[in-house]
């Protein structure tokens, strides 16, 4: 990903293939847990209308239409409101889907039958199209079903392929990485061990160094009394 660190540019400080601290020192999953948690904290948004610093990388969202004359933005906040429709405010149109008959007061109004004439039309024409639709469908429809079929099948397969092979290709980097891990700590363990018997070592060494500084402290002492008896006899 542009931006980020590459592998070689990064300083790993453990092997979590190989590393088995917790199970050696249960107290540390405590401190693990505490320290993950203000990493989220330092990751997640403070605000609602503050995006997560972790998402800085991705293209900012296609701003919405805004100013008092967009109709989207109006539905969009009444929604985001939760606010139910007022009386008097226009939802759904449902009466042009129907084909109203004049009311008894209106058995001699012209434009009352006009309206119901227009809507008698409508409704005759969406029959016919849904007419046409079905006979269309019903010679067309079969043939194109199965093209269809084939199309998304083939496109389900080559997803899954490329799916199958991503997934080879992670277990195959995560193979890879416990292996080279594991490799390194024994690498390290064999390096802690010989320092650990070279410090050893060094200790014995000093503790003879002192004992011998000891000794021969005691030696010159000896050396200089006999030094002096003799020089008292002579």
């Amino acid at each position: 990903m542009a931006g980020m660190a590459s592998t070689s540019d990064m300083q790993l400080d453990s092997l979590p293939y190989y590393d088995n601290d917790l199970e050696a020192y249960p107290q540390l999953r405590a401190v693990l847990n505490s320290q993950i948690a203000v990493e989220l904290r330092s990751l997640l948004p403070k605000t609602p209308s503050q995006a997560p610093t972790n998402l800085a990388h991705l293209p900012p969202p296609r701003p919405l239409p805004s100013g008092s004359g967009s109709l989207l933005a109006e539905e969009l906040a009444r929604v985001e409101s939760k606010r139910p429709l007022r009386a008097g405010e226009q939802g759904l149109d449902t009466t042009r889907y129907a084909m109203p008959f004049p009311s008894e007061d209106d058995l001699d109004d012209v434009d009352a039958w006009e309206r119901a004439y227009k809507s008698s039309l409508a409704q005759l024409e969406h029959q016919r199209l849904r007419t046409v639709n079905g006979t269309l469908l019903q010679q067309l429809g079969a043939n194109k079903w199965r093209v269809e079929n084939f199309a998304l099948e083939n496109a389900i397969q080559r997803v899954e392929n490329e799916a199958t092979e991503s997934k080879e290709v992670v277990e195959g980097v995560n193979r890879r990485r416990k292996a080279d891990q594991e490799k390194a700590g024994e690498t390290l363990a064999r390096l802690e061990r010989r320092w650990q018997e070279l410090v050893s070592g060094n200790m014995q060494l000093e503790i003879g160094c002192f004992a011998l500084e000891e000794e021969l402290a005691v030696l010159q002492a000896r050396h200089g009394e006999l030094q002096q008896r003799l020089q008292a006899t002579q």
